[in-house]
C-alpha cells in the first residue's frame, strides 16, 4: 500500500515534469498514467473525463493564442500572417500537460481516502507550523475544495427547467449569464443546508523510507527522459 505522503510527492514530481518539459517528458507520464490507470482505477475514469469535457473552451483559448501569436514559419505560406508551427507545437504541448495533470488528480483523489489526503497535506506543510501557520485549515480546505469540484460538476449538469435553444450571439450570452446565476445560488444553497459532518484525520506520521525509492525513481525517470 502506498503511502499518501508519497502519492502527493509523486504527484508534484509528475506536475511539473509534464509542465515543464517537452515532449518526452510528456509522452513518458501519459505511459505512466495509462499503466496506472489501468491497474487502480479501471473503469473510473468518468469524473476526469467530464472535467476534460468541460476545459474544451479553455483548451481552445490556449491553442489560438499559441497558433496565432507564436513567431515562427507560417502553416500555410501563402498568407501574410497565421497559425505558425512553433505555436502548434507548444500549443499542443501545453494543452497535453494540463490533460495528463487533470488525469494525475482523478487518479490521486480516486486511490486516497479524505482523511488520509489530509493527513497527508498536513503532513506536507509542517514547515508551515514553524512560523505559526494554521496548517491544519489549510490541508482541510484544499482536500475539501479538490473533492468539492466533482459536487459543482453535478449542479452544473443539472437542469431543473427544460431550456429553450434560440439562436443569436446575444441568446447565447442570456444562457450564460442566467447558467452561471443558477449555479452560485446552488453552491450557496448547498453550503447551507450541507449537515455539519465530523472529520476524524488520522495522525499524520512519516512514510515508510523503502517507499521514498518511488518519488526518486519518478523525478530519475523524467530527468534522464529530458537529458
Amino acid at each position: 500500500m502506498i503511502d499518501p505522503v508519497i502519492k502527493i510527492v509523486s504527484f508534484l514530481i509528475f506536475a511539473a515534469a509534464v509542465a515543464l518539459g517537452g515532449a518526452l517528458e510528456q509522452t513518458l507520464g501519459a505511459a505512466l498514467l495509462l499503466i496506472t490507470h489501468v491497474a487502480f482505477l479501471r473503469a473510473q475514469l468518468a469524473p476526469a473525463l467530464r472535467m476534460l469535457r468541460r476545459m474544451r473552451w479553455f483548451f481552445l483559448s490556449i491553442a489560438v493564442v499559441y497558433l496565432l501569436f507564436t513567431p515562427g514559419r507560417l502553416l500555410f505560406a501563402t498568407w501574410p500572417w497565421g497559425p505558425t508551427y512553433a505555436g502548434l507545437a507548444e500549443g499542443g504541448q501545453r494543452i497535453a500537460a494540463l490533460v495528463l495533470i487533470v488525469l494525475a488528480v482523478n487518479l490521486l483523489l480516486r486511490t486516497t481516502e479524505r482523511g488520509e489526503l489530509i493527513s497527508a497535506i498536513l503532513w506536507c506543510l509542517w514547515p508551515l507550523a514553524w512560523l505559526g501557520l494554521p496548517r491544519e485549515r489549510l490541508a482541510i480546505r484544499i482536500a475539501l475544495t479538490l473533492e468539492a469540484v466533482e459536487g459543482v460538476q453535478v449542479i452544473y449538469r443539472r437542469r431543473d427547467t427544460p431550456q429553450t435553444i434560440q439562436p443569436g450571439l446575444r441568446a447565447r450570452l442570456a444562457r450564460i449569464g442566467a447558467t452561471a446565476s443558477r449555479l452560485v445560488e446552488q453552491v450557496l444553497l448547498m453550503a447551507e443546508t450541507v449537515p455539519l459532518q465530523a472529520l476524524e484525520v488520522p495522525q499524520p506520521r512519516t512514510p515508510p523510507p523503502v517507499q521514498w525509492l518511488l518519488p526518486v525513481l519518478l523525478g530519475g525517470m523524467f530527468a534522464y527522459a529530458g537529458w
